[in-house]
């Protein structure tokens, strides 16, 4: 996976995880390569480490439960729990295969099906959807069978606790397909030029807006913030209908890129960066304001850093709609091995107070605001001498209360760790 796709899949979506965010824009003019977006995914703890249970002697007679055994890791194979719950709708069959839950998260595999047509394919994604009792939804594909028309993913949530022993809603309204992705896109712009022009800026107040990337603690820190006046170009780039470039200029030794998009785009998204002649990519922060209709991507690089770097993006548009109501009800199994440590340390923007451990992953709570550019370093020593790195991050920030999970590679066998080291200390289990 390159380090675009990584990026693109980083970005941070403000307010409620089901509600798209338009982080980027499309674009094209010279060194366009316009393909399906296919995701590659290599399964691992965010893939795979979430069902902590036996095969039942049933599991052999579920087809999608067997075909999940053969695409995760021999580790998961063994502790996996059939569901098999299905719901059909306008020819679209969803089956969910398997789910569990610890503490802080729930995930469930959902298998696909389009029994009359090509409405799955390899970019499918979650729209419209719901865990009853969870919240802080995403879904990413783990498997698509294009002969069969058919794709299994897998679908994350916070808020295990609430989930534990209880009957559960999975519902799915609607779906995206036949997404697009442009990659290596040369945006169509002369830097140096924009150096010699100064700009209109106005204030903009931090309240009301969403922030991504290292710009995050500086935003936090201010109550107002300097941006592009709206509205003072457009920039339109070759088949983009939905979003134009608003504005461009350098403020603070900065440069910003304004971009305007339209209401009714339903998930199209990307985002820019600068590369040099290594072909080493700078990745802009970004500030989303007036109900995410304009987003200004702003790099730490100023007018003497521009003349031999080259703006790039990667974008993607949404593709098809699919709308239907499919939804089953099953009963979620916490997982129980788990131990819970007094733990304190400060990380500038947010303080942790408390850490479980689960087969999960590692979760810290505290209050504050999480900063997801701040880099927290988590492994855990094994018995054996052996070291697990945690280096997959999600998070819940809510009320100025904080709770980061970090995955591993592999389940974890919490009766086998010998301490847990985080940004340098440890702490004996």
């Amino acid at each position: 996976m390159n380090n675009v796709r990584e990026e693109l899949e980083k970005i941070e979506i403000p307010k409620e995880l089901h509600e798209r965010s338009k982080l980027g824009i499309r674009s094209a003019k010279a060194e366009k390569r316009k393909r399906k977006l296919s995701k590659k995914i290599i399964i691992s703890a965010a893939a795979s480490v979430f069902f902590i249970s036996s095969i039942g002697v049933g599991a052999a007679s579920i087809p999608s439960f067997n075909h999940l055994l053969s695409i995760v890791s021999p580790q998961l194979a063994l502790l996996l729990q059939p569901i098999e719950m299905s719901s059909e709708d306008k020819g679209i069959k969803m089956e969910v295969v398997a789910a569990m839950n610890d503490e802080e998260m729930a995930v469930i595999y959902v298998a696909m099906q389009d029994l009359k047509g090509n409405r799955i394919d390899e970019t499918l994604d979650l729209y419209d959807y719901s865990l009853t009792g969870a919240r802080a939804f995403n879904s990413q594909i783990v498997d698509y069978d294009e002969a069969s028309n058919s794709a299994i993913l897998r679908i994350q949530a916070n808020g295990g606790e609430e989930l534990s022993g209880k009957k559960v809603n999975f519902r799915i309204d609607s779906f995206l397909s036949n997404k697009q992705i442009f990659e290596n896109v040369k945006v169509d712009t002369d830097l140096n030029e924009v150096t010699k022009n100064k700009p209109q800026i106005t204030l903009l107040n931090t309240d009301n807006i969403s922030s991504g990337g290292q710009i995050f603690e500086e935003v936090e820190k201010q109550d107002t913030i300097q941006i592009l006046k709206t509205d003072q170009k457009e920039i339109y780039l070759p088949e983009i209908e939905f979003m134009h470039i608003s504005n461009i200029g350098f403020i603070d030794d900065r440069l910003h890129i304004q971009t305007k998009w339209e209401r009714d785009s339903i998930d199209d998204h990307g985002f820019f960066y600068l590369t040099d002649d290594l072909g080493k990519k700078i990745i802009a922060s970004n500030i989303s304001f007036d109900g995410n209709k304009y987003i200004e991507y702003i790099f730490d690089k100023g007018p003497a850093d521009i003349e031999k770097l080259k703006l790039m993006g990667e974008f993607v548009a949404n593709g098809n709609h699919i709308t239907g109501k499919w939804n089953t009800t099953f009963q979620m199994q916490a997982v129980q091995e788990e131990k819970n440590k007094n733990f304190r340390q400060n990380f500038g923007t947010w303080t942790a107070e408390k850490m479980t451990v689960s087969p999960f992953g590692v979760t810290l709570y505290g209050e504050g605001k999480f900063n997801s550019a701040a880099e927290i370093l988590v492994s855990a020593k094994m018995k054996d001498g052996s070291i697990q790195i945690f280096d997959s991050t999600i998070s819940l920030n809510e009320d100025r209360k904080v709770q980061v999970k970090f995955l591993s590679d592999l389940p974890v066998e919490v009766s086998n760790i010998d301490s847990i080291n985080i940004n340098g200390v440890e702490m004996n289990q």
